[in-house]
């Protein structure tokens, strides 16, 4: 029985390391990577985005009939960072990502909203 216990903990502990997980990361992590090193990734609404976004992000809209496409057409291999407005679209993203093999995926815990609010800048859209 002890024999049993022990197997089934390695296996438990063994799959865990293997299993790729969504990591949250603070504004303040994003501002210590270099820009090169990820993808940032809004996965808020055109308007959304136009009112305001976090420097160099790409904005592909959750609710875009081209979404599971677009946001699925970087390589498997990329550090992607997602965010939203607060974590609900950008955490199912990062699942969607995951569940088709991409390995590195972070979330900016509380979004956007939590980046404004730590102080950070954004960027506007220029309407033509």
């Amino acid at each position: 029985m002890y024999r049993l216990l022990l197997i089934f903990l390695f296996l438990t502990i063994s799959c865990n390391f293997l299993t790729p997980e969504i990591n949250f990361i603070s504004s303040s992590d994003l501002n210590e990577l270099e820009e090169a090193e990820y993808i940032l990734i809004d996965v808020r609404t055109t308007d959304e985005y136009q009112s305001g976004f976090i420097q160099n992000a790409i904005n592909i809209d959750y609710y875009s009939e081209m979404f599971n496409s677009d946001i699925l057409s970087f390589e498997k291999d990329s550090k992607i960072i997602l965010y939203c407005r607060t974590n609900n679209r950008s955490a199912k993203s990062a699942n969607l990502l995951l569940d088709n093999g991409y390995r590195d995926i972070n979330v900016i815990e509380g979004g956007i909203t939590s980046w404004v609010k730590s102080g950070n800048d954004i960027e506007y859209s220029i309407k033509d």
